[in-house]
């Protein structure tokens, strides 16, 4: 591996495939990160009010709190102006949503974790993230589509497409022979 970066450093010779496939792998992973870290700020500005919303995050959890927040009546009154007279929800049914939110959110984070050293977590967080993007698609079919839904929805597939990069990239890692250690030559004893 020292070999490659001195050649990367002088610009010359292969890039080395094992360095390029683990670095995909990691990228997916800490694609995954980010959503989940922005997912959970998602779903705290949602509880704080701010109005505030980043794209790079995962749909079902904040769209649950979202829905609890708004059906126990959470939001200002004015954001209710158009639905006419509601009767919400108790506390109890948003407690429900965060924990179910909390549950999924867990789920992808232990899926971070033991991806590191088992692929068949990164498969699990992208079986659940195609899940999730099935679903963020079908609810604003249902509510209707507009330009933010479009660029909510790209960035959905920009991590989609790094997770199956990254599943893609540790099928070939295990495709590639194993990885030879450079001999160590013992630096000659200085005579005294």
């Amino acid at each position: 591996m020292a070999n490659f970066f001195r050649q990367q450093a002088s610009g010359n010779g292969p890039i080395d495939e094992r360095y390029v496939m683990e670095r995909r792998y990691n990228s997916a992973r800490m694609n995954l990160l980010l959503a989940m870290i922005l997912t959970f700020i998602n779903i705290v500005m949602t509880m704080l009010g701010t109005g505030t919303y980043f794209l790079f995050s995962i749909f079902v959890p904040y769209y649950v709190v979202d829905m609890g927040w708004f059906l126990c009546g959470k939001y200002p009154a004015e954001y209710y102006a158009e639905f006419g007279e509601m009767e919400f929800l108790p506390d109890s049914f948003l407690i429900t949503m965060v924990v179910i939110a909390a549950v999924v959110l867990v789920l992808y984070l232990l899926a971070w974790v033991f991806s590191k050293k088992h692929v068949g977590w990164m498969i699990f967080a992208l079986v659940f993230f195609a899940i999730d993007t099935l679903a963020m698609i079908l609810i604003y079919l249902d509510a209707g589509i507009d330009a933010g839904v479009i660029v909510d929805l790209v960035f959905h597939i920009w991590v989609f497409v790094y997770l199956i990069l990254g599943v893609q990239a540790n099928a070939k890692l295990k495709k590639l022979p194993p990885e030879e250690e450079e001999p160590v030559t013992p630096e000659p004893a200085e005579n005294e």
